[in-house]
């Protein structure tokens, strides 16, 4: 049952170059497809699966590969989003192993193996400098992706059969449960020929309350998916069609045809604030159709924003600016342990990390003082913001400081945390503007501190000493114990919810 990957990638704006590190070119060749990838109709990459049947000394296993290749267009640079993924499964089914392969960043690669144990999956996370070794849960009826793409031919599915299957999502290093309807048969193109061909819906289950994004399969008379269409956010409308090796690699007409993500994400605002990051008190009017609670979507209770006037499927967001701890805050609160520990992604710990701290603060004591110096010390020093960059880990950015802003706060983060002020990373938007677009909001990820009991923001991208009421936001997260995007995934939900924008007031005017 074939399904786009790197799906839940996207919604982090970040592009993903790499390779899986497990040897899927060793074995057997015993099946092997390619479908064409387009984004919004103009053709974007290729899909490559291959399966290999491989000897052990446990016996026969058969190793199914899936490769997604997309190049597109982001902020005028062209970006490759590349994922490999893959599962080792018995002839019977049972899964015994997954892998996937990225790139995080310019010559840092993440390789993610997981060997199963029972109700166990022993993940390990390598090549990088704080590799992890952990376990989740697992359910022996995983569903590995080779019987996956022969699922509908061993039902014998026929219209109006329902049924769902457990499937690991490696992007989330998490088990979850797809749901599948087969509806009806309709006329649709293949390789330039109209066919009748069996329409499927599959839809995964919430995971952490967020709806991932469902697909729609078409099946040819031997119950093999041909084409393939789902919505994913910030990207569009991708479509698989299964074709040639040569018709899948085909170049026609490049990223240049496809429509420029950085700027189609933005969520365009009716009407400008003057000196944004002045403002000291913005009103926003949120709408957000298609989510359940729209109210629940951002962050709110912190002191900072503060939803109000629900009317349905809107609200309005009251955001005011923190340019600083309270005064009357109390010096000897404590954050919690993990927002001082050294991670995976914010790796307080590495020497390169501490180095610049030291340089940043100087003989400075006091908290706040000190993480100022580091946002401006971040500001000054990283060279150029490069939107091919991806999600990489601060002690990478620390090496090669370049990036945009998920690197510029997470390496904020980890030199605050490496001068013994607790830190975490907060997501949500921001606004800005130009003379073509006019006022909007876009992605954006910047730093909190926590000093005198209290949570305070900064951002290193504007290195300006504090936030005013113009970054809007949805969520925040240590990075404790994680290997995988899910702290991203509530701006899924917000995308998800297809948010409409609107600026009421600014600094209490009528």
């Amino acid at each position: 049952m074939r399904r786009p990957r790197g799906q839940v990638l996207s919604l982090v704006l970040c592009v993903l170059v790499g390779s899986a590190r497990a040897d899927d070119s060793a074995g057997k060749l015993v099946y092997e497809s390619w479908d064409a990838a387009y984004l919004d109709q103009a053709k974007a990459g290729h899909v490559h699966t291959t399966v290999r049947e491989i000897e052990q000394n446990d016996g026969k296993v058969l190793r199914t590969a899936m490769e997604l290749d997309l190049s597109v267009q982001r902020f005028g640079q062209t970006a490759r989003l590349y994922m490999k993924t893959g599962t080792d499964e018995t002839p019977d089914g049972v899964v015994t192993g997954v892998f996937m392969g990225m790139l995080q960043g310019k010559n840092q690669q993440l390789a993610l193996t997981g060997a199963v144990d029972g109700d166990e999956l022993r993940v390990k996370v390598n090549g990088v400098a704080n590799p992890v070794d952990k376990k989740i849960w697992w359910n022996p009826k995983v569903i590995g992706l080779y019987r996956e793409q022969n699922l509908f031919k061993e039902k014998k599915v026929k219209p109006g059969d329902t049924f769902s299957y457990l499937h690991y999502e490696p992007s989330l290093n998490a088990v979850v449960t797809v749901r599948v309807e087969v509806k009806d048969y309709e006329d649709i193109e293949v390789g330039g020929q109209k066919s009748q061909l069996l329409r499927v819906i599959s839809a995964p289950d919430k995971l952490l309350g967020v709806q991932l994004p469902p697909s729609t399969l078409w099946l040819n008379k031997n119950r093999v998916v041909v084409r393939s269409e789902a919505e994913l956010p910030s990207l569009g409308k991708l479509t698989l069609v299964r074709t040639s090796r040569e018709k899948a690699l085909r170049k026609e007409g490049g990223p240049a045809k496809i429509a420029d993500i950085g700027f189609t994400q933005l969520i365009r605002l009716n009407r400008r604030i003057p000196n944004a990051h002045d403002a000291d008190q913005v009103v926003y009017r949120i709408t957000l159709p298609k989510d359940e609670d729209p109210r629940t979507a951002f962050a709110r209770g912190d002191g900072r924003q503060e939803v109000k006037n629900v009317n349905g499927k809107s609200f309005e967001l009251h955001v005011r600016a923190v340019r600083g701890p309270k005064e009357d805050g109390d010096p000897d609160a404590e954050a919690a342990e993990e927002f001082l520990k050294s991670n995976y992604f914010i790796n307080s710990a590495d020497a390169k990390v501490k180095e610049h701290a030291r340089a940043a603060v100087g003989r400075e004591t006091d908290p706040w003082k000190k993480a100022q110096r580091i946002e401006k010390w971040v500001r000054n020093n990283m060279r150029v913001v490069n939107f091919t960059e991806a999600m990489a880990s601060a002690d990478h950015v620390a090496r090669t400081l370049e990036g945009d802003c998920t690197e510029f706060a997470m390496l904020t983060a980890a030199m605050c945390r490496a001068a013994k002020v607790p830190a975490r990373v907060a997501i949500g938007f921001v606004y800005g503007e130009d003379d073509k677009r006019g006022p909007f909001l876009g992605y954006h990820m910047w730093t909190e501190v926590f000093v005198r009991g209290g949570w305070v923001p900064l951002d290193a991208t504007l290195g300006r000493g504090a936030v005013g009421a113009c970054h809007l936001k949805i969520t925040d997260h240590s990075w404790s114990g994680v290997d995988s995007l899910s702290p991203l995934l509530p701006v899924m939900r917000v995308t998800n919810g297809k948010i409409a924008v609107e600026v009421v007031s600014v600094d209490g005017e009528e």
